[in-house]
């Protein structure tokens, strides 16, 4: 049974965009790929909440979720940095 995600594309935005998944399990504080037609098809978007009532609206399907350790991995071996550091790492702090 479908659940519907309701979802942020920038941890500072007040709107919240709402997909469905059937999919594992998922909770706030996730991340989720959604389809995107101006990038490479997707977007990385993270959950806020989870609801089974449906909106009175029409929800795209999310494409899938995303591992946080497999993100990092993938930017060290492509030789960049990691594309949201603060979501993904504590701050580093030196005395």
């Amino acid at each position: 049974m479908p659940v519907f995600v309701a979802c942020k594309f920038r941890p500072t935005d007040a709107r919240t965009f709402t997909y469905t998944w059937d999919g594992e399990p998922l909770a706030p504080g996730d991340f989720v790929k959604v389809p995107d037609a101006r990038s490479d098809g997707w977007k990385r978007v993270e959950v806020v909440s989870i609801s089974d009532d449906a909106p009175p609206f029409a929800c795209k399907p999310i494409i899938g979720k995303i591992d946080p350790d497999a993100e990092i991995l993938a930017a060290i071996e492509a030789g960049t940095t990691d594309p949201k550091p603060d979501a993904l790492t504590a701050p580093v702090v030196e005395f």
